[in-house]
């Protein structure tokens, strides 16, 4: 084969090989730039999630504190005294919720024969959607806590309907929506270039 009719039949569709090479190449410095942008983004998590909280409480009752690890949100409510009277009834760890962005970006970044900007723009709506979805899962998983791990509290504030919605949309976000959704997003932004390419007909 000569060397125009290889380049030719690598255009007629998706270079995988460079793909994987991208991606490999580009998972490296975004490790780096995850770990240096946690705990911001983590206290930005906290906060946002519990400005929703506080959308669907009257009166409030939920404070969330940043642990000093900077990975964990102390969950306090003022209406709930624990063992220790202080009102904490769980902590959230908020990391777990976005650290598969390492695999948005990467996916995004990787794909080959664009310039950056073309991948950096729809990488940006890629990692607002992507936020929006971690404050839902945080959100999510609060209400689960509330309507199911706090014994006799949780059985009288939330009967079987609420119990079973939120504890359903926790697990539905925490496993296989969370996971999935890079590749949705991928696929969301860049399906067009993973299809065959078809002959123009005459």
């Amino acid at each position: 084969m000569s060397a125009s009719a290889a380049r030719a039949s690598e255009g007629a569709g998706f270079p995988v090989g460079r793909f994987i090479r991208n991606l490999l190449l580009w998972m490296v410095p975004l490790a780096v730039a995850w770990v240096l942008l946690t705990p911001a983004y983590n206290l930005f998590l906290m906060h946002a999630a519990g400005n929703a909280i506080r959308l669907l409480e009257a009166p409030n009752r939920t404070t969330m504190i940043l642990h000093d690890d900077d990975h964990n949100a102390l969950v306090y409510r003022n209406d709930l005294r624990g063992d220790t009277s202080t009102g904490h009834v769980s902590s959230i760890r908020l990391t777990s919720y976005h650290f598969p962005v390492l695999f948005t970006a990467a996916l995004f970044l990787a794909v080959p024969g664009l310039a950056l900007r073309q991948r950096l723009e729809p990488l940006g709506y890629a990692l607002l959607i992507s936020a929006c979805f971690h404050v839902v899962g945080v959100v999510f998983r609060l209400k689960f806590i509330y309507a199911t791990q706090l014994g006799a509290w949780s059985a009288e504030h939330y009967g079987a309907f609420g119990q079973n919605f939120w504890g359903l949309g926790r697990h539905l976000l925490d496993l296989p929506f969370r996971f999935a959704l890079p590749l949705l997003l991928w696929a969301l932004f860049f399906f067009d270039r993973l299809a065959p390419a078809t002959p123009d007909r005459p």
